[in-house]
Order: structure tokens, then C-alpha cells, then sequence
């Protein structure tokens, strides 16, 4: 009984060992062997046990977004019968995009030195089932799983009737003509987030995106990276929700504050009032400075600190003499123009109300001005 056991056994494992081998070959006469991309012998669904994959530490050469075209007009592919008319892919904006996600590698995956090659360079216009590489699938399939997850994620249409396809008209002769590509769902750019983190003490921290976004000018990649499409962009259906806790620590902040030092600044038991230049630093950016990107000051000074209320601070070669009143709104008198700046404006502070009680007891400013006002030029001479 035990020796009919034991050839049974021996049998079983010979025959494993035959599949295993053909499977192999099978696999090899494509030019992917099993081992190529797992590390054990027998892969499961379960226990995948898959190789990370090197092409990214391969990549020597990165392109940005702005070196690819604006459009690419998909026009290879012909069905049979040919219904639909080509696809004016929005290539940059998606390339922008996916410099939140990986770049230019998400697509151009194989893509190692040199410049970026179409995606008809590797995948074949003809693919079928009888020629089949799974290392490499026809030019179809490879167009519609890079578009299909993230548009199923972000909640938009994949329907081939969708936002990609239309069906042909007989108005359209010329693949340039065809409609634009719309990436038709809503941006979420919010204006200000408040988010719990693990802060005893100070749970709520409070963070105004448009401030960083618009004022400070950072790009979206400079804190979003190796997040899916969703995360910004949602249609009906979409998979994710909006923030609640704080997510990554102070990763996303250490690259420009010091998470080590004025935890008042961000941590509070209450949301906190939005940064007021005024307040914060004794310089009021009034209406002529309030429209700038911080960098267009702070040109040297990643801190945004070392600047002072002078204009000579900013304006080189700036002289109070040759300086204009009139873009003030105020022209000023004949006597008022023979006077130095100072005279009104202390220190040459003139982020600060002007003063007049260094010439007169009985008048201040606004109620008494030191000219006659009017409209304001729109450029400054200096």
C-alpha cells in the first residue's frame, strides 16, 4: 500500500514538473519567462510575488510636459467597419498631469534614453489573439488600458461613445477638425482645508491652498506626487473622498517648513485666519503689491524673509525723484513736490499711512491731502 502511495506521488510530481516546463516554454517562446517578473517559482493570484520592476532607475533621460505636443490625433487604428472618427488626444495636459504620478513613464513606459517615441513604435497597429505577446499588447489595447482605469477612477464616462469617441460624420474630412478632447470633469482646487492630526494638543491644522497654489507659486507636483487622477479630479461616481485626517505627517511640509519649530503656526485648537502680509511682517501689500506671486519680491530668499518696507529694496536703481505720485491717485501740490519722501512717509515706510505733524498741528491724513486726487496711472515710472 505505502510503495502504490509512494508511486502515486512520484507520478503526480513528474507530471507537475512536465506542466511547469511546457508552461515555461510557452512562456518563453514569447520572451517572457515566468522568473522574468516573479521571484518564486509558482506564482499565484494570491501570492503574485512580483519583481520590482528597474525601468525606473534605467530612465536617464526625463522630458517635461511642455516639450511633447499640445494634441496627438489617434487615426491608426480602423475598425471594420470604421464608425468612429479619430481622437484628439489632450496630450500635454495630461503629461502635466501625470507629473503629479510618475511622468512621461506612465505611458512611454519603455521609453529609456532619447527622445519619447509613439506608442506605435512598440505596439503593432494589427494585433490579434493569433499573435499575441502579453509582454506587449496591440496598439488598442495599449491605448485603452492607459485611458480606462483612470478614467473609471476619476468617475468619467468609458463608454466608447463617451468623451473619446464620436461617431464619423460627413462633415469631417480632416483629422485636425475634429472635436476637442474635454476633459469634462470638475477640477477640485479647493480655497482652504482644515484637517485633523495627531496633535494632542493642538488637533486642527489649517491649511489655505489657494494661498500656496496662487501666491506662493508652487506647482501641483510640489506637493501631490504618486497620487491617482481622483484625487483632484471628480466626476460623478468617483472613488475617493475628500480629506478628513492629515495624511503623510509633515512630509508634504518639511521641503519648505520646519516641522521642528512654531507648531503654533499650523497646529491650533481652532481653524486659523489666513496669512495676512500686513499683520505678520508690519508691510501692507495695499492694492499695488497684493496681486503679486510672492517670488516676484522674494526673488533670493526662500524663507521669504530679508526685505524691508523700502522701495529701493525691490526697485533697483530707483530714485524718490523720479518717482511718479500720480499712479497713487494723488497729484501731489507744488509745495508738497519739492518735499523728500520722509517728510510724510517716516522711515520711508510706505507700506504706513503718511503722517502730517511734521509740518502741520491741525491736519492728517485723509481728511487733508497733500495734492489734489485723480485718476491713477497704470504704470510705475522708476
Amino acid at each position: 500500500m505505502k510503495r502504490a502511495i509512494g508511486s502515486a506521488a512520484s507520478l503526480i510530481i513528474f507530471l507537475l514538473l512536465i506542466h511547469h516546463s511546457l508552461l515555461a516554454q510557452s512562456t518563453s517562446s514569447r520572451g517572457t519567462g515566468c522568473r522574468e517578473c516573479h521571484e518564486c517559482e509558482i506564482p499565484t493570484k494570491l501570492n503574485p510575488c512580483l519583481k520590482k520592476c528597474p525601468r525606473g532607475q534605467m530612465i536617464t533621460v526625463h522630458h517635461s510636459a511642455d516639450a511633447g505636443p499640445v494634441d496627438v490625433i489617434l487615426n491608426s487604428i480602423k475598425g471594420s467597419p470604421d464608425v468612429y472618427e479619430p481622437v484628439k488626444f489632450a496630450h500635454r495636459a495630461h503629461a502635466k498631469m501625470s507629473e503629479m504620478s510618475g511622468g512621461c513613464v506612465l505611458c512611454h513606459h519603455y521609453n529609456l534614453t532619447g527622445d519619447v517615441l509613439a506608442c506605435r513604435e512598440c505596439h503593432t497597429v494589427d494585433a490579434t489573439s493569433k499573435n499575441a505577446d502579453l509582454s506587449k499588447p496591440g496598439l488598442k489595447g495599449a491605448y485603452h488600458r492607459q485611458c480606462v482605469n483612470c478614467h473609471r477612477e476619476s468617475g468619467l464616462d468609458t463608454k466608447c461613445d463617451g468623451s473619446c469617441h464620436r461617431a464619423k460624420s460627413s462633415t469631417v474630412t480632416n483629422p485636425s477638425d475634429v472635436r476637442d478632447h474635454i476633459i469634462s470633469v470638475q477640477v477640485v482646487k479647493p480655497d482652504r482645508l482644515v484637517v485633523q492630526s495627531a496633535n494632542e494638543d493642538a488637533k486642527t491644522v489649517t491649511f489655505y491652498h489657494s494661498d500656496h497654489a496662487d501666491r506662493f507659486g508652487l506647482a501641483c507636483s510640489s506637493c501631490h506626487a504618486n497620487e491617482p487622477c481622483s484625487k483632484c479630479h471628480r466626476g460623478e461616481g468617483a472613488t475617493t473622498k475628500p480629506i478628513e485626517h492629515l495624511q503623510g505627517g509633515h512630509d508634504r511640509c518639511s521641503a519648505c517648513h520646519s516641522v521642528t519649530e512654531n507648531c503654533d503656526q499650523c497646529h491650533a485648537k481652532q481653524p486659523l485666519a489666513r496669512f495676512d502680509h500686513g499683520r505678520k511682517t508690519g508691510f501692507d501689500l495695499g492694492r499695488f503689491h497684493s496681486s503679486f506671486a510672492c517670488a516676484r519680491c522674494h526673488k533670493e530668499n526662500s524663507d521669504y524673509k530679508g526685505l524691508t518696507g523700502k522701495c529701493m529694496a525691490c526697485h533697483a536703481g530707483w530714485k524718490p525723484g523720479a518717482f511718479d505720485h500720480v499712479v497713487t491717485g494723488i497729484k501731489l501740490s507744488e509745495t508738497h513736490a519739492a518735499l523728500d519722501c520722509e517728510s510724510c512717509h517716516l522711515e520711508s515706510n510706505f507700506a504706513k499711512k503718511p503722517t502730517c505733524s511734521g509740518c502741520h498741528d491741525d491736519k492728517s491724513y485723509p481728511t487733508a491731502l497733500p495734492g489734489v486726487r485723480v485718476q491713477r496711472a497704470k504704470t510705475v515710472k522708476h
